[in-house]
């Protein structure tokens, strides 16, 4: 019989397992979670707290690396969207690992802390909400790489991926769910963790239920789901956190993480692509504003003349100024045109100079709103890790044009790569290592 570990879904079975004869013996090195103190530790683990990718910012338009087009590196094969991630079986899964090992330690929580010594019924939820939260956004960045974007009146059906929500070794490997009863999955999820989750936590790496609401609206809006997406994006912007937006004219140093009271949850991913930092692309570079303080504030060059975004500048996890974007979105689908613009001149008056010409964005029909947004929406949350859920929603709506890689970052350089519209290779395949071992696995190419 296969188990998890075969398909490189968990990665030390030793630490927890279904199993009870296993509780008889305590490997040496390693921590049988025990007290509701354990549970909490283990969401501040790496697994945890690096919830993105690289990987997701080598699909994405928003960035330039310099790679030849005959290298077969795993992250050439990203950013060329080559549909094999990994050639080398003995290398480990691209994001795939990465990812279920997270989600081991989710269901590992989600299965026991209500067991768990100490602690009380309403600590022990709000521990497991936490954990919710967590598997709902590991699968949602599992099914924007490796299934087909979705539109619940259009591809129900087509294939998700393997929902695991045991932690028992001994259990058969569940086959590919489909896309329907993968985001079912993630919204149920999540709707019963904001029932259970407090309003504020100690500090922003910690998930309160404007966090899950907050994810709950990325995910809506992923499936093309705009109402749902406005009203979750509305309950997670009232959260009592202050002083949501920063001023960028009033910042003398960005702050930390910690600080950042535009951040409703901390990823700690960096989503280096470069060495020290992310290489903006010449499209992405030419939508901002000769004096937009976004490039003046998070920008340096190499000596090249390139521009890039250093990594302590990282852009992960999820802020207020996403929310405020999603309901823009909404608005300007529904024709609501001067709200829609008043939700994205709210940011934008905090990221110019006070006498800017440029700080005021205006439209005149629904169609004109959307862009706008939809630009603005990719100057405000580039290297977030969330740019490649975008090209994925908006081709599958007939929106995107032609993406090119190109030999040297400027726009008339040669075209070494390209991504069509509608291109089957928006979606990669299952992993080489994967397969090999599961060789009944349904694949996507």
């Amino acid at each position: 019989m296969k188990s998890f570990n075969h398909i490189y879904i968990i990665f030390a079975v030793t630490i927890f397992t279904g199993c009870d004869d296993y509780l008889e013996v305590t490997p040496k090195g390693e921590i049988i979670p025990q007290t509701l103190e354990d549970y909490v530790l283990m969401l501040n683990s790496n697994a945890m707290t690096n919830l993105s990718d690289p990987f997701y910012e080598y699909f994405s338009d928003d960035i330039y690396m310099d790679l030849g087009s005959d290298e077969k590196t795993p992250q050439a094969n990203a950013y060329f969207w080559r549909v094999d991630l990994d050639e080398n079986p003995d290398d480990d899964p691209s994001i795939w690992l990465s990812t279920y090992q997270s989600q081991y330690y989710a269901n590992a929580i989600i299965s026991n802390v209500m067991e768990s010594a100490a602690g009380s019924q309403s600590e022990k939820r709000s521990v497991l909400g936490e954990a919710m939260t967590i598997r709902a956004m590991n699968y949602l960045n599992l099914l924007t790489v490796f299934s087909n974007a979705y539109d619940p009146d259009v591809n129900p059906e087509d294939l998700g991926i393997p929902i695991v929500t045991s932690i028992n070794v001994t259990e058969s490997i569940p086959p590919r769910a489909t896309l329907n009863e993968c985001f079912s999955l993630i919204i149920e999820d999540l709707k019963q963790a904001i029932e259970w989750l407090p309003a504020t936590q100690q500090n922003r790496w910690r998930v309160t239920k404007y966090t899950a609401a907050a994810v709950l609206a990325r995910t809506y809006l992923y499936i093309h789901d705009y109402q749902n997406a406005n009203t979750y994006a509305r309950i997670a912007l009232q959260s009592p956190q202050e002083n949501k937006l920063l001023n960028y004219n009033a910042i003398e140093e960005f702050p930390i993480l910690e600080q950042n009271s535009e951040k409703l949850w901390i990823d700690k991913t960096t989503l280096a692509a470069d060495g020290d930092g992310k290489y903006y692309s010449a499209d992405l570079l030419a939508l901002f504003e000769e004096d937009d303080l976004r490039l003046s504030i998070f920008t340096q060059y190499d000596d090249d003349g390139n521009t890039y975004r250093a990594i302590h500048k990282a852009n992960a996890g999820i802020g207020y100024p996403e929310m405020y974007l999603i309901q823009a979105e909404y608005l300007a689908r529904q024709g609501e045109v001067d709200p829609a613009m008043d939700l994205i001149n709210h940011i934008r008056v905090n990221r110019f100079p006070e006498d800017s010409k440029a700080v005021t964005l205006q439209a005149t029909t629904s169609e004109m709103a959307l862009e706008l947004v939809l630009e603005e929406r990719r100057r405000e949350l580039c290297f977030s890790g969330i740019r490649w859920q975008d090209l994925k929603r908006l081709d599958q709506e007939g929106r995107m044009p032609t993406i090119h890689r190109r030999i040297n970052n400027n726009l008339e350089s040669a075209v070494i790569a390209t991504l069509e519209p509608s291109s089957a290779n928006y979606t990669f395949e299952i992993p080489l290592k994967v397969r090999l071992i599961n060789p009944d696995i349904e694949l996507n190419h």
